[in-house]
């Protein structure tokens, strides 16, 4: 564990002195100012909406990281480990912990919004609105980070083909349900892309978080996201240096 924790404190160092954050800092207060500028907002609307906005952010993230990461630092923090599992655990986390900050920024803002204005929403704020809308806004931006990094550049050597990657599988995962509607035996298509718009499909017009779909929706995004990983990983140590 000391090792894992050596690793991941000089990852997040190395991140946190770089210029990759800056965007998406700028961008989430910039997406804060404009959700919240016109009440009253509806409930499970704004949590949606963040919940996609951070799958796109982490997406982004993901892939601005492991474009700077430098083969030469990468292989000495590898001879360093004492195993290749503390080498990427440590990798994985400094990535999900950003995430997990911003998403925690972002459900702590209509609390605060709530708190000083109560009339901002079309109905009150609950406690269950935070906790299930609290999960769907972590587990798609865990889906962001998974996605945006599984589209590596020692597995895409050409960065372009990894962004073309990425956006076509984005594209996919917003246009799933209505794809599906027009042609059910492409449900398959549910394997592969992230379940971010199944909390829209689940509220529809209700504004009412489902609590055991919310639930599932936050354990198939689990699922998804250590699959991607275990996938990235295998593949990350069969493509050396």
């Amino acid at each position: 564990m000391k090792n894992i924790y050596s690793l991941y404190r000089l990852r997040l160092m190395v991140v946190l002195k770089s210029a990759v954050l800056v965007i998406p800092t700028v961008s989430v207060f910039a997406f804060l100012g404009i959700m919240y500028s016109f009440p009253p907002v509806q409930v499970s609307g704004s949590f949606l909406i963040t919940a996609f906005f951070l799958f796109v952010l982490c997406a982004y993230i993901a892939m601005s990281i492991q474009g700077k990461e430098n083969d030469v630092h990468e292989e000495i923090m590898l001879f360093h480990s004492n195993s290749e599992f503390h080498y990427y655990i440590s990798r994985e986390l400094v990535m999900y912990s950003i995430s997990l900050v911003y998403a925690a920024f972002l459900i702590a803002c209509p609390i605060i919004k709530y708190k000083i204005n109560s009339i901002i929403f079309s109905r009150p704020l609950t406690r269950s609105d935070v906790f299930f809308g609290g999960l769907i806004v972590i587990g798609s931006g865990f889906c962001g980070i998974a996605l945006g990094d599984l589209f590596h550049r020692r597995i895409f050597t050409t960065r372009r083909n990894g962004i073309i990657g990425l956006v076509l599988i984005s594209i996919l995962a917003v246009c799933k349900y209505p794809l599906i509607k027009e042609f059910s035996p492409l449900k398959i298509i549910g394997v592969f892309v992230p379940p971010i718009m199944d909390g829209f499909k689940m509220v529809g017009d209700a504004d009412i978080f489902d609590r055991s779909g919310s639930l599932q929706i936050f354990i198939h995004m689990t699922i998804y996201v250590i699959a991607v990983i275990l996938i990235k990983i295998r593949i990350l140590k069969y493509k050396k240096f």
